[in-house]
């Protein structure tokens, strides 16, 4: 079984954040894993306000949060979990890599998906990318109204990218670590002629036809890896794994490359 003791995951204090959270505690209970709590509270002080009035009212603002954040957790208190609450001023698109890479005890940063309107997708969609292309710990995207399952089934939804057998070497020990089956997927333009395995899956495209297979293999993990891009571009070497992040119905975990 895989080393995870501790487990980040950001929350915005909504209702449905809570349903995320529950995957997250039963995944913490599996793995006799702690959790750190991070709300990411975006300061909202007019710019033209003395700096010594600033400081004060970010103080309240942030003292708000707080009272925010215990009473959001209150209700899961109850699982004898350890819990530990943070908040921190800024923008989550940001701050919550830079808070998981200053704490290198964190194994993993757990992420709810969005479930609302497209515009709302758009900027969480930004701030997984973000976390992803920034945090060293591996990020996992856990789709709305999943129930945690332990990993028998799992595929590595390989990059079109020339070093994938590299990759492919670290998603097959964590298939080992977890005792699961592992399928293979790719594109039909990936180069993988001369990969033979009864496990080997092409799929036309990683939305509806990855959708349909996870269904019908029965997975409990999906995961795939990411490349910085540059400028404004840092998210994904390639939009599909951003559309599987808004779309995914099972666990989609990702690793920096």
């Amino acid at each position: 079984m895989p080393q995870i003791k501790k487990i980040l995951f950001p929350t915005s204090c909504s209702e449905n954040a809570k349903k995320s959270f529950r995957y997250t505690l039963a995944m913490a209970k599996y793995f006799g894993a702690s959790i750190h709590l991070l709300h990411v509270c975006e300061p909202n002080i007019d710019i033209l306000v003395p700096s010594v009035m600033r400081f004060r009212l970010l103080q309240e603002q942030k003292h708000n949060a707080e009272k925010i954040l215990n009473n959001w957790v209150k209700e899961f208190e109850i699982h004898n979990i350890p819990i530990k609450k943070e908040v921190e001023m800024g923008f989550a698109r940001e701050t919550i890599a830079a808070f998981a890479n200053k704490s290198p005890e964190i194994d993993l940063i757990a992420l709810g998906a969005k479930d609302n309107n497209s515009i709302a997708k758009v900027i969480w969609g930004s701030v997984i990318s973000k976390t992803v292309g920034a945090a060293n710990a591996p990020v996992l995207v856990i789709p709305k109204g999943i129930v945690f399952q332990d990993i028998q089934n799992m595929a590595y939804v390989a990059p079109d990218i020339k070093n994938w057998r590299d990759i492919y070497g670290r998603v097959k020990e964590l298939a080992v670590d977890f005792d699961a089956k592992l399928f293979v997927t790719h594109l039909p333009s990936a180069d993988f002629q001369d990969f033979d395995s009864e496990e080997h899956v092409v799929l036309e495209d990683y939305v509806s036809a990855l959708y349909s297979f996870s269904y019908n293999a029965n997975l409990h993990l999906l995961v795939t890896f990411s490349v910085a891009r540059n400028s404004f571009k840092s998210m994904f070497r390639y939009s599909k794994a951003q559309k599987m992040a808004f779309n995914t119905t099972i666990p989609l975990l990702l690793l920096r490359n």
